[in-house]
């Protein structure tokens, strides 16, 4: 028997340590706190490690089929790439929607682009009228893809609003 109810202890030496039922569950509960936080560790680690490129967009993405895309004319915006695409006799050009100051998504007035977040303001071909914004809007190169889609290349840009129509062959 037990010289203390609550003891682990069996042997009948007093020389074996005691251990009461509220000090091991709190080295129970140290031990599980313990525990999480080296998992909590250990996955942010993992996070960390895991290669960012991997988050980033491809450059190339297609915007649809040519009939579909011709199908209408003026301007519409494609919110997942962030660019506005614009359609008009035939002929498609692609152009950004990310301010070149601090990246935030210009929306589309009547004099042609503004941002919300710092007022930078562009014209309708992307020129900068206004604002902290060091540079214009870009437009991204497009072409037809093998599988017949419009392709746009956002490593493929230019500033000349002329050039930057793309009339795939019908």
């Amino acid at each position: 028997m037990p010289k203390y109810r609550n003891s682990l202890n069996v042997d009948k030496d007093n020389e074996d340590p005691r251990i009461s039922r509220r000090s091991f569950l709190a080295i129970l509960g140290v031990g599980a706190g313990l525990i999480g936080v080296g998992q909590m560790f250990g996955v942010s680690l993992l996070g960390f490690l895991y290669p960012s490129a991997m988050k980033v967009p491809p450059s190339t993405f297609s915007i649809g089929r040519p009939e579909d895309v011709l199908a209408r004319d003026g301007k519409i915006f494609d919110p997942k790439q962030r660019v506005f695409i614009e359609s008009r006799a035939g002929r498609v050009r692609i152009q950004t929607a990310v301010c070149t100051h601090l990246g935030c998504t210009v929306n589309e007035v009547e004099t042609g682009y503004a941002c919300p977040c710092h007022g930078s303001t562009y014209d309708q071909v992307g020129r900068v009228t206004g604002g902290p914004a060091p540079l214009p809007l870009v437009f991204y190169n497009a072409y037809l893809g093998a599988a017949g889609d419009i392709m746009v290349d956002k490593t493929a840009t230019t500033l000349d609003y002329e050039a930057a129509w793309f009339a795939p062959p019908v």
